[in-house]
């Protein structure tokens, strides 16, 4: 009897393997065809609703002056938006594979080539931009045909409020009340505000609150499916639409979710399956990006250049930076200063407070609900993986890297919310 439930585990994640690549490469052909579809759709009407929003791409650097956690990313949505215009007659391979936006070569930064790219003044010439998929321009372009950027940001205001707003009655329909003051907490810790207002960080956001969605729907239909095919689409969907942000938060934050959601009893078991959606989520994350490169190669050889691509990957997790050479204690240091500032402190420590007290009148810990708070342990360690892997871009861009301690703070407050429970049973 153990030899079968042994050979019935093995068919069972030999067959989440076949399925996960079919949806891998399924999910990489589906990209391709539909950024070739946008590249279909002429630039008139996007050129003059960029043009009109001038003065809002200009406008803010900082939303509170001296919160380096408030940055909007004017520099990275004008590469964006000068992607979304550029009008390079090329094959539309190339443009997909690229990713073309316009620049003069004079020592202009991004906003300032978008600028003058809009002010009509010749003398420029076509950048590619071929490390990474650029699969925003899927969305950013359908925007722009209907308004221009400030539309965008105030339509991004709207609708990551009501996603959060789905996912906390969702939680509470499903019984896990108690995990919904951890997950405001958390997200109000992102900054939400500045996320909103720069189409840079929206898109890792994006795919975590869908991503959240899309596990809670599928525990509703059926429990004890295999979840690791929603977390391959979340790391697929993060390689396609992300610019290199805080990817780890849209594996993180849903993996905590999954954590509450799950009702396996045995933690062996529970760590072995979410060690197996972790792998699923890089899976999608490092094969949707080669299967760029692969299909790329195929279909136009000549285009792109994966060696430069290679060579920024190498630059961006070394621990080589304009300061100097650093220790992964180093971005840990600027990152949570970044992070942990007076007000989150403070809501973080009234917070622990409130959870002390409440374990101390339940009086009701026992050994399987401390033993089950393990795995949440141990996913809120994960910034540390994400920080290690990518030194450089952690330490450098810490303005919007600091998100991924984010993770940790969820995992931690559910951990005391699940310590802090009237109810004696399972999580």
């Amino acid at each position: 009897m153990e030899n079968r439930n042994e050979d019935n585990v093995i068919k069972r994640l030999i067959n989440n393997v076949w399925k996960g690549l079919l949806i891998l490469v399924g999910g990489i052909v589906f990209g391709f065809v539909a950024l070739a579809l946008v590249h279909l759709i002429p630039v008139d009407k996007m050129y003059q609703n960029v043009a009109a929003s001038r003065d809002v791409i200009n406008s803010h650097a900082q939303i509170v002056t001296g919160y380096t956690s408030t940055t909007i990313d004017n520099f990275t949505d004008s590469i964006m938006l000068n992607e979304a215009i550029c009008d390079i007659d090329t094959g539309l391979i190339d443009k997909v594979v690229n990713n073309y936006q316009v620049n003069y070569w004079k020592g202009y930064d991004q906003q300032e080539n978008l600028f003058r790219y809009l002010d009509g003044e010749e003398g420029y010439r076509y950048q590619g931009y071929s490390h990474y998929w650029g699969g925003h321009q899927v969305f950013i372009k359908l925007m722009l045909l209907l308004g221009d950027y400030s539309d965008i940001l105030i339509l991004n205001t709207i609708v990551q409020f009501l996603l959060v707003i789905m996912i906390i009655i969702r939680l509470q329909k499903m019984g896990k009340g108690y995990a919904v003051l951890p997950f405001c907490i958390t997200i109000a810790s992102m900054m939400p505000v500045a996320i909103a207002l720069c189409m840079q960080l929206c898109t890792v956001y994006y795919v975590m609150l869908f991503g959240i969605l899309m596990l809670i729907r599928k525990y509703e239909k059926s429990p004890h499916s295999d979840m690791c095919y929603v977390f391959l689409i979340i790391g697929m969907a993060t390689s396609y639409v992300d610019f290199l942000t805080y990817p780890f938060v849209s594996l993180g934050i849903p993996l905590v979710i999954w954590l509450i959601l799950d009702n396996e009893e045995k933690v062996i078991q529970k760590l072995g399956k979410m060690v197996w959606n972790s792998g699923f989520w890089c899976a999608g994350y490092v094969g949707m990006w080669a299967g760029k490169w692969i299909l790329g190669s195929i279909l136009l050889p000549e285009a792109g250049s994966l060696k430069a691509a290679l060579e920024s990957i190498s630059y961006r997790g070394s621990n080589k930076t304009t300061d100097g050479v650093i220790t992964l204690w180093d971005v840990i240091m600027k990152n949570a200063y970044v992070y942990l500032r007076k007000p989150i402190l403070v809501v973080v420590i009234c917070m622990i407070v409130y959870y002390l007290c409440k374990m101390i009148v339940n009086k009701n810990l026992k050994l399987n609900i401390i033993s089950n708070i393990f795995p949440f342990l141990i996913v809120a360690c994960y910034p540390l993986i994400w920080y290690r892997i990518a030194e450089n871009h952690s330490y450098e861009h810490v303005f919007m890297a600091y998100r991924e301690l984010a993770i940790g703070m969820f995992a931690g407050m559910c951990i005391c919310a699940i310590l802090a429970r009237e109810s004696k049973g399972q999580i």
